[in-house]
């Protein structure tokens, strides 16, 4: 039976040759039969070395169907932490704008994922995390990428660690602290408040904090808690979807309020800076519908990529943008516009039963019904393909029906 040692993390004991073992009992199991797998755990593990080992598994498994990590099966995770923690693309891609420096702090570092990045890019990178659990799954993650000798990891508080010293430091605070996703930069683990304060501690403010993309850029409290520091803000997004933003403040920052958008994908790191309140032109529907990054909705760039592109939007108010052409560009994906029409259930399920269009991708912005709910009220059945964007275009609901163009850069796990 495996157990941890007394005071010890769980995952201390999988680093052996019989949490090797445990693991793979436990590989081929998903989280679909995870009563069996604990059950199976559990007859070779003390409970918690048996959730730690049940964390791992179900993590290794879920990053390799999404491309989250290159090798996650040489990793382990606490659950929280894989939920948090930075993909491998994005690790490396923000940890260039710290390369060459002498020392970072990484504040809150989880399951190691930024650590190692960072330490690929600085010469020494000091960690801390308040959880045994990520702490133990960083050190052991640390150690298989062979960084272990540029970091040191301690259990620490974040808003109290010592930063003498340090060149600069990287924050990715809990925005899960009971378990559940919170949108108040108050609720963060530590208060996002009292982290950006700490840029103050730092030579030229060099402070870099992880937030969700949601983050009210408006709210007063955090330039209240910069004092003047410069601040820019920017959202990035992995394979079309924005998890996440990135608060660059001080001497990081290009600009204050400074914006940029920022897609990876398999052609590599695309960004687009601009200038938030340019106002996108509106024009009539043209032969292709552009559905813009997420990033680039989040960031507020719209406008500005549209002015640059000379492309216009359906509507002010909701992100679709228009153009006679198809440009390959990473930051929109275009459709090809069959017909438009003003949104009606019993005129739409006619069209789609008269061109025998069963399947049928839904697309909603800006509108009262939900892509399940009306694939249920159209009912389409049929063997050709087609995709409809409903949507509210000044003022009135429309439905496009169009064929989605694919890129000549068809993006592959990262």
């Amino acid at each position: 039976m495996l157990e941890s040692a007394i005071g010890a993390s769980p995952y201390e004991a999988l680093d052996s040759p019989e949490g090797a073992a445990l693991l793979d009992a436990l590989a081929g199991f998903d989280e679909e039969h995870a009563a069996a797998a604990a059950q199976r755990a559990r007859s070779l593990a003390t409970p918690d070395v048996a959730r730690a080992a049940l964390a791992t598994t179900f993590a290794r498994r879920r990053a390799r169907a999404s491309g989250k990590f290159a090798d996650p099966d040489s990793m382990f995770f606490t659950r929280a932490g894989y939920e948090q923690s930075t993909s491998e693309a994005v690790a490396r891609h923000r940890a260039g704008r710290f390369a060459g420096m002498s020392a970072v702090a990484e504040l809150c570092c989880g399951i190691g994922s930024d650590t190692i990045a960072l330490a690929e890019r600085v010469d020494r990178v000091h960690a801390c995390d308040l959880d045994p659990d990520a702490l133990a799954c960083a050190s052991y993650n640390v150690r298989a990428r062979g960084m272990d000798h540029k970091v040191k990891l301690t259990p620490g508080d974040a808003s109290q660690v010592s930063l003498e010293g340090m060149s600069a430091a990287f924050a990715d605070p809990s925005r899960r602290p009971r378990d559940e996703r919170v949108r108040d930069v108050e609720a963060y683990s530590p208060p996002l408040q009292a982290l950006l304060a700490r840029a103050h501690e730092l030579p030229g403010g060099r402070l870099s904090v992880k937030v969700a993309p949601g983050i009210d850029l408006a709210d007063l409290s955090i330039t209240a808690s910069l004092r003047g520091l410069p601040l820019e803000a920017e959202f990035i997004s992995v394979r079309g979807t924005c998890k996440e933003a990135a608060l660059w403040c001080g001497a990081f920052a290009r600009a204050d309020d400074a914006r940029s958008a920022t897609a990876i994908d398999a052609s590599g790191v695309h960004v687009i800076d601009g200038d938030p309140s340019i106002v996108g032109e509106t024009g009539p529907i043209q032969d292709h519908v552009g559905e813009p990054d997420p990033a680039v909705i989040r960031s507020g760039l719209l406008g500005a990529l549209c002015a640059n592109r000379h492309w216009r939007v359906l509507d002010r108010r909701v992100a679709y943008v228009t153009n006679d052409k198809p440009v390959d560009d990473t930051f929109v994906h275009w459709y090809r516009v069959r017909d438009l029409m003003t949104f009606g259930i019993k005129r739409l399920r006619e069209y789609l039963r008269e061109r025998n269009i069963g399947e049928l991708v839904i697309k909603t912005r800006a509108f009262p019904l939900k892509p399940d709910e009306l694939r249920i009220l159209l009912k389409p059945h049929g063997s050709n393909k087609a995709t409809l964007i409903c949507t509210t275009i000044q003022g009135k609901k429309t439905a496009i029906v169009c064929d989605a163009v694919q890129r000549p850069n068809v993006a592959v796990e990262l």
